[in-house]
């Protein structure tokens, strides 16, 4: 605070305690001038610069007249500043380009407080009573007093040492005295013998590893640890923590920078499998198909012993997208957690990506939400002050990188990585933090990267000042080994032989490269029961349908609410009893509406054991009024979710909830969550269909190629509002065009069948059909990613129905929905539409009301991808093949002509025809009819739109 030209310290907040105590904690800065006479000058000592030097001048008399509530006040005050503005004066640049000028921050000064005159003859030998002010000596065994200098030189140590800890900014007082006893006390708790070897060995070996890489392999980039070595050892001593605290999953997600230094170092890779793959060859097993990933994109699954604890630790494949796999293992992380399993995540990352990053955010925002929540997620970023070639004054607007993690409360623990027994503490710390308050923390390691970005990369070009001083710099395994030498911990002909016995290590790993062949670490555990869907000629369809019984009674259970509940009078009326009235009936006589068949799909697969689970934006009502899974008394706001009434024991096994605004994070923790186990159905809503573009990078570089790049399956299913109804450019399309040109459906396969497909695109258009597609995500005996367009006007469209017979036992999803042809005289027929989604029933009634029922034939697309060539050759084969020649085949829909299905499905509808009818692919046969190429998705006016409507209609009827 600035007064009159002056910087004021603001008192910070303190909790209560007795006596003395609480006169400090009510301390105020400005009470300072009722004890003692002082004044503060703010002198500018070099007139005419920028250069201003403070000083402060006091009475000789001021300590002599303290008593002794006073003086608990101002070394309270002391205390709280260092802990609030220690930071600013650590030392945590190993470079020491960044050094920060020791007394340069006014809040540190003694004098400020009254607690330093010009001999300081009274209080320097003068015990102060300390108790539960600062913590000085072990966490066991506290000093209860200890003297004005005592005090300084241990903050000093603490806050201005090599660690730079911010938590003032916590929520609770709790939190911020918690981690200060932390601090404070574990400064006096040296490293082990034992500990230090530990730190040396892990370190030297990964040295030991680069140099290896770098004569074995000089022209990979390889993203080596050299320069923050230390890495390895924090992350031994926070998997060791979490061990001791009986945590038996750790999923970890981590960019490139040291990947391969851990993998091989720490976490039980074969160092042959992975030069098996720097030399070419393939990570996968010879039946598996796959494209594989990049070195530096590599995961493991593995078992880590500490003493009598075991965990089992999953580092996940990562795209080259920085962060993006943080949402993901946090989904993986829940997944696991809510099986029953003791499970915590570890994220790292770098320091440009996590300022700059805007899925980091996202991912923060998930933290402490019911549906996404995992008990606190422990944060390392590996800062090598520097992004690329951006130094990080350029890249962010915070001092640290770690800053951002402030937004949700989170302690930012900055070290310097070469201070090994400081590392070690804050990691120590970072864990005790998450187990005691399950929230997340963050570790920020500041080291450096001896070589460029990667190893063929010259960073002088453009931080030669920075790069003069790394090169003329001992590494720091090296400096390390020597200090414990110097310590009597190991001697120098042990360290020789750690590194000698290693690299010898790495060449016998080496020479076995030829005979390796990779091991099978796919399809095991949870996943035993399922395949690799490589040759969908071979697959069997899934039987989907359900006992009628059930489904009714879930469907009635869905509605019914409990006695003395006090329902919204609308949904009593609209929602509530329009369903039980139609529930009300034999079961042959039962139609069901599009929201009734989903909450029977959900409630099925609940029935059965699956772990249901469905997120996005506004999901437990539905962005069109339609769902209501939850009902909400309009007295006292409790809330209901009738269906799980009818499924006893079901209640741990069905997540529901509101996701935030965020489609990047939350899409990314569904994809994580799938991964986990295959029982896992997972749902995410868009609340319109276009929204899934925030979410474009899970998309890309998980849903749709994580499969072929990691052999892991997803089971994920996204449901997007889509269709032309007049809403404008930005709620109408789902997008059908680009999730189709992500298919690797291969149409120049000499099959009609597909033989593999990396997702499957649906637009269905009853509700029998989505309720057996969403079924048929956990009936098969493989997985793969589903995309649901889903309507939005035929919600309550009272056509768009379905009998419940439809639901039965021994029914299955229909790929493709034809008319009765088998009843029509097909020489009238003079054309075919082929369609899909919900403008079937703009045709419909159309046909109807120009009676053109005899002349037009409509074919319903309900899976677009895979394309079901066989289901339309099953079709055709019983078609006149001279009638098949002369009548007109037409692709009808409402999007734009580049835009929607049409170009993905006209070659392939071309070659179903024509293999029927020529035996071959020669005639271009599909006309098109639908709006003309655009690039906007829709009109925003709606004259435009009708007539659109319209001019579609007429296409689609006249000859």
């Amino acid at each position: 605070m600035i007064q009159n030209g002056r910087r004021l310290i603001s008192s910070p907040q303190h909790s209560q305690q007795p006596n003395a105590r609480r006169v400090a904690s009510q301390f105020l800065f400005s009470s300072l001038s009722s004890s003692a006479t002082s004044t503060m000058k703010l002198l500018n000592t070099k007139s005419g610069t920028n250069s201003t030097t403070t000083k402060l001048s006091f009475h000789t008399n001021a300590l002599t007249s303290l008593n002794k509530d006073e003086l608990l006040c101002r070394v309270h005050s002391m205390v709280r500043a260092y802990r609030n503005y220690g930071h600013l004066e650590a030392d945590i640049d190993p470079l020491g380009i960044n050094t920060p000028k020791k007394g340069s921050t006014i809040e540190l000064n003694p004098a400020v407080y009254h607690l330093k005159d010009a001999d300081q003859a009274n209080l320097s030998t003068t015990p102060v009573d300390i108790d539960g002010i600062v913590h000085i000596g072990s966490a066991q065994f506290p000093k209860k007093t200890a003297t004005i200098p005592e005090i300084v030189n241990h903050l000093k140590e603490v806050y201005c040492g090599n660690i730079a800890a911010q938590f003032s900014h916590l929520e609770t007082t709790k939190e911020q005295l918690w981690l200060a006893k932390q601090l404070e006390s574990l400064k006096s708790e040296a490293m082990s013998p034992q500990e230090q070897k530990r730190a040396m060995t892990l370190m030297v070996e990964s040295e030991a590893f680069d140099h290896f890489m770098a004569r074995k392999f000089p022209g990979v980039k390889r993203y080596g640890l050299e320069g923050c070595e230390s890495m390895i050892y924090a992350m031994d001593v926070v998997i060791e923590q979490l061990a001791h605290d009986n945590i038996s999953d750790i999923v970890l997600g981590m960019p490139h920078r040291g990947r391969l230094n851990l993998l091989t170092g720490l976490l039980n890779f074969p160092a042959r499998a992975l030069f098996h793959k720097v030399k070419g060859g393939c990570e996968f097993p010879e039946e598996l198909v796959a494209t594989g990933d990049v070195l530096s994109h590599l995961g493991i699954s593995t078992e880590l012993v500490y003493g009598d604890k075991k965990v089992s630790l999953s580092l996940l494949n990562n795209p080259s997208h920085l962060e993006a796999i943080n949402p993901v293992a946090l989904g993986k992380t829940r997944a696991k957690i809510s099986h029953g399993k003791n499970a915590a995540c570890i994220l790292m990352h770098g320091d440009a990506s996590f300022a700059g990053q805007g899925i980091v955010a996202e991912t923060f925002t998930l933290s402490r939400l019911p549906l996404f929540k995992t008990g606190g997620t422990i944060h390392i970023i590996v800062n090598n002050q520097i992004g690329f070639t951006t130094a990080p004054h350029l890249s962010r607007s915070t001092r640290y990188s770690g800053d951002v993690g402030k937004m949700v409360g989170c302690p930012v623990l900055a070290v310097n990585a070469e201070n090994v027994d400081d590392v070690r503490k804050v990691m120590v710390i970072a864990a005790k933090y998450r187990a005691k308050f399950n929230k997340d923390v963050i570790v920020e390691l500041f080291g450096y990267r001896r070589h460029g970005h990667n190893e063929l990369d010259e960073p002088s070009f453009t931080q030669p000042k920075m790069y003069h001083v790394i090169r003329s710099k001992q590494t720091f395994p090296a400096a390390y080994s020597e200090q414990c030498v110097k310590n009597n911990v190991t001697t120098s002909q042990e360290v020789s032989k750690i590194r000698e016995n290693y690299t010898q290590h790495l060449d016998n790993e080496y020479k076995a490269v030829d005979t390796y062949k990779p091991e099978k670490r796919y399809f095991l555990g949870d996943w035993h029961n399922i395949i690799q869907a490589t040759d969908f000629s071979k697959l069997s369809l899934p039987i989907t349908g359900y006992n009628m019984k059930r489904l009714k009674e879930i469907a009635i259970a869905s509605v019914t609410i409990p006695p003395g509940f006090n329902v919204h009078k609308h949904l009593e009326k609209y929602h509530i009893s329009q369903r039980l009235q139609a529930l009300q009936k034999d079961e042959k006589d039962i139609f069901v509406d599009w929201v009734t068949a989903e909450v029977m799909a959900f409630g099925s697969m609940l029935d059965e054991g699956y772990t249901v689970r469905l997120s996005g934006q506004d999901v437990i009502r539905g962005t069109f009024n339609q769902r209501h899974l939850e009902f909400v008394d309009q007295e006292n706001e409790s809330r209901v979710l009738p269906m799980l009434s009818a499924i006893p024991g079901a209640e741990d096994r069905f997540e529901l909830g509101q996701s935030p605004l965020s489609e990047f994070a939350v899409m990314g923790f569904e994809y994580g969550y799938t991964i986990d186990n295959p029982n896992n159905f997972s749902v995410m809503e868009m609340q319109f269909g276009d929204f899934f573009n925030g979410g474009q990078i899970i998309i890309d570089t998980f849903i749709g190629s994580g499969e072929d790049k990691w052999c892991l399956c997803s089971g994920l299913t996204l449901l997007l509002p889509h269709g032309m109804d007049g809403a404008g450019p930005e709620h109408s399309s789902g997008r059908i065009e680009r999730f189709l040109q992500l298919c690797d459906s291969d149409i120049n396969t000499d099959e009609l069948v597909q033989k593999r497909v990396n997702m499957c695109v649906v637009n269905c258009s009853t509700p029998a059909n989505y309720f057996h597609v969403l079924r048929r995500q956990m009936k098969r005996n493989f997985r793969k990613p589903l995309i649901v367009f889903t309507p939005k006007i035929l919600l309550k469209k009272k056509e768009c129905v379905s009998n419940l017979t439809e639901f039965a036992e021994g029914t299955i999803f229909q790929r493709v929905l034809t008319d009765d042809y088998k009843h029509k005289d097909l020489s009238k027929v003079k054309r075919v539409l082929f369609c899909s989604g919900k403008i079937y029933y703009d045709l419909f009634e159309e046909r109807a009301k120009r009676n053109m029922e005899e002349q037009v034939l409509i074919i319903r697309l309900e899976q677009l991808s895979p394309f079901p060539f066989e289901q339309l050759y099953e079709v055709m084969n019983n078609w006149n093949k001279d009638w098949m020649k002369t009548v007109e085949w037409t692709w009808i829909q409402e999007e734009h002509e580049n835009m929607g299905a049409y170009t993905f499905v006209a070659p392939r509808l071309n070659k179903a025809i024509n293999t029927v009818i020529h035996g071959d692919n020669r005639y271009n046969l599909i006309r098109y009819i639908g709006r003309n190429a655009a690039s906007a998705p829709a009109t925003g006016l709606k004259y435009v739109h009708e007539a659109e409507v319209k001019h579609i209609m007429n296409s689609a009827f006249k000859f």
